[in-house]
């Protein structure tokens, strides 16, 4: 449940400036719009989008959100932005949910909000996948070699992708950072645990040279079956080639601890 307003900005920059008045004011729309949130689920129609913006706007306001742009990138005529949500939970405390859009006019659901609930709930949440996967998907170079790695549970081919100073930061935010080869080898032995690899099914690949931003749908994480549900990925290369930063925005809960 969360709406960037800047969302409508990436849509002016990949050219559909109809859609991006539509998500700016409903009631003018002169193209369909669709969106999916994580909680909402799939938006669409002009009543339907007016009215949960109008809850965004108060939910904003209640939660004093401040929103901190982390990288966007573009690519094959879509575009992914990644943002930190800073706003204040029930008991008054600060916390930054970290969110991510794919923004893909061309698409029948041209907004695709990725976060997790967890930091908002204190619990994963199940939702359904928002795209098919596509056998075209592949992302290039080093974050190939880093996802097939993943699929296939080697945790020295994963932490090779990585600088030796690289980060990979989960879903809930900062509290589940790791930095460096030691960190990200214990992270991956401890994913990889639970019987071998989680092959992730691509659906959009968006890259710049620099960042690769991958949708995915997760239904088996080692030897346990899950829902199939979506999520999205983005590895920044840094200046050796290597992956710099990963960063996950899911809700899947791993059947490790």
């Amino acid at each position: 449940m969360v709406w960037i307003p800047q969302i409508p900005d990436l849509v002016d920059r990949l050219g559909a400036p109809e859609l991006a008045d539509a998500l700016r004011d409903p009631a003018s729309a002169t193209v369909p719009v669709a969106l999916d949130d994580p909680e909402a689920g799939r938006i669409s129609g002009v009543g339907v989008l007016a009215a949960w913006l109008a809850v965004q706007d108060t939910w904003r306001a209640e939660r004093k959100v401040d929103i901190e742009e982390v990288a966007i990138t573009f690519g094959d005529g879509r575009a992914v932005g990644e943002w930190v949500v800073h706003l204040e939970g029930p008991d008054g405390e600060r916390t930054g949910l970290p969110v991510a859009a794919a923004v893909d006019p061309a698409s029948p659901l041209p907004v695709r909000i990725h976060h997790s609930r967890r930091p908002l709930l204190g619990r994963h949440v199940v939702r359904r996948p928002m795209l098919r996967p596509d056998p075209r998907a592949r992302a290039s170079d080093v974050v190939g070699a880093y996802k097939a790695a993943v699929d296939a549970g080697d945790t020295a081919a994963v932490v090779a992708a990585f600088a030796p100073d690289g980060t990979f930061r989960g879903p809930s935010g900062d509290a589940y950072r790791r930095v460096g080869t030691k960190e990200l080898t214990e992270l991956y032995e401890s994913y990889f645990s639970a019987g071998g690899g989680i092959p992730l099914k691509l659906c959009t690949v968006t890259e710049d040279g620099t960042r690769s931003a991958f949708e995915y749908i997760c239904d088996r994480w080692g030897d346990t079956e899950l829902p199939p549900q979506p999520g999205l990925t983005v590895c920044a290369r840094g200046g050796d080639g290597l992956i710099a930063s990963a960063r996950v925005y899911d809700d899947v809960e791993a059947p490790v601890e």
